[in-house]
């Protein structure tokens, strides 16, 4: 869709539009009507605004689930989350120092598969 069709779709002015691109201050209900015709979930251009890595979306079918996109680092910080907490509740054994590695182990070994990026391992 182009500026116009968006406005259009919105009920906005084009002018007003155009101010949302510019990332310039607009009124937060202009932002609820432009979303749902871009297809971004409820919220998701403040979100943008406040410096999120992207918008949540609303895929399209039956449940109309959002997807919201990962930012840099935090599939790391979950990666390593999850692997502390399963290795706390498998081993009564281990050190704090060994889960430590075990977690940068883990996050280094999907570095190596290609699943992490350098972004992602900040």
């Amino acid at each position: 869709m182009n500026k116009i069709d968006v406005a259009r779709a919105a009920q906005i002015q084009i002018n007003t539009y155009s101010k949302v691109e510019d990332g310039k201050a607009v009124r937060p209900v202009t932002y609820g009507k432009i979303e749902p015709v871009i297809g971004w979930a409820r919220g998701s251009c403040l979100e943008v605004l406040r410096g999120a890595a992207g918008p949540t979306v609303v895929e399209p079918g039956p449940a109309g689930a959002a997807v919201s996109p990962v930012r840099a680092g935090d599939l790391a910080d979950d990666v390593a989350a999850a692997v502390q907490d399963a290795a706390v509740s498998v081993s009564d054994s281990l050190t704090s120092a060994e889960i430590r590695e075990l977690k940068r182990r883990v996050v280094e070994e999907l570095a190596k598969r290609g699943r992490l990026t350098a972004n992602e391992r900040s």
